[in-house]
């Protein structure tokens, strides 16, 4: 279940107050994967999980508490089969994020789908969910957000068979998932009336929304396997400015 609730738009300023990012004690972003601008760290154990509590435990879990989709209890077991990230910016830790595979009924769309009908291909093989992403106040700008879901989903996408990302968030997040390639699948409405959006995107759409090289589909039975990326004719260049994707 994403968290991005944190993030209401790019033009909002009501959510700059929450002191929603502590130091990450433990993390040595010297050892982290690398790309320009940013440090990346995997947080495979769950003592290195732990040097993020401080953060972590300022996640928001309003949406799949109001859509009652009953997985708070499940936070340790969605983080040992998924995927959590530290993103640092010059030595300094700015975000972490998660993301948590599909196949074992422990993302938010998988528990949507019991309560309301959608395409429920999005959740095949191949299909993660994008969430837990939290961001200091000082660093919650679309451009920054937009650098860090990059660098994740592009790991992500090198290790392993990514086809759909999805994520259940507000309607107001949905608006800034359309900047990375994801679109509104389908709306519910909480317990408290409120409105939710469950987005979507191939792996292909957010790749080039993201200016990253688009991954290569899995060779068919009989086939070679590929040996590249392949780009769509809108492709450009990898980390080119991301200012170009979130617009004015």
């Amino acid at each position: 279940m994403t968290t991005m609730t944190n993030f209401p738009s790019g033009r909002d300023t009501e959510w700059l107050a929450d002191p929603l990012l502590l130091p990450l004690a433990g993390l040595d972003p010297d050892h982290a994967s690398y790309v320009p601008g940013l440090r990346l760290r995997l947080l495979r154990t769950e003592a290195e999980r732990h040097a993020i509590a401080g953060l972590r435990r300022h996640a928001a879990f309003g949406v799949e508490q109001d859509l009652g989709l009953g997985l708070k209890p499940f936070e340790q077991t969605r983080d040992e089969i998924g995927l959590v990230t530290a993103v640092y910016r010059e030595g300094r830790p700015v975000a972490t994020l998660r993301f948590v595979p599909t196949g074992h009924g422990l993302t938010g769309a998988e528990r949507l789908l019991e309560k309301m009908p959608f395409d429920a291909a999005i959740l095949g093989d191949g299909s993660w969910e994008v969430g837990r992403v939290i961001m200091a106040p000082e660093d919650r700008h679309p451009d920054l957000l937009l650098e860090c879901l990059s660098v994740t989903l592009e790991e992500l996408m090198q290790r392993g068979d990514v086809r759909h990302f999805h994520a259940t968030t507000t309607l107001a997040m949905a608006r800034l998932w359309r900047r990375v390639g994801m679109r509104t699948l389908v709306t519910a409405t909480g317990a408290s009336g409120t409105r939710y959006a469950l987005v979507h995107g191939r792996v292909e759409d957010v790749a080039r929304a993201l200016h990253l090289p688009v991954p290569l589909p899995e060779a068919q039975p009989g086939e070679p396997p590929s040996t590249g990326v392949a780009h769509g004719d809108s492709a450009v260049p990898l980390r080119t400015t991301l200012a170009d994707v979130i617009g004015a």
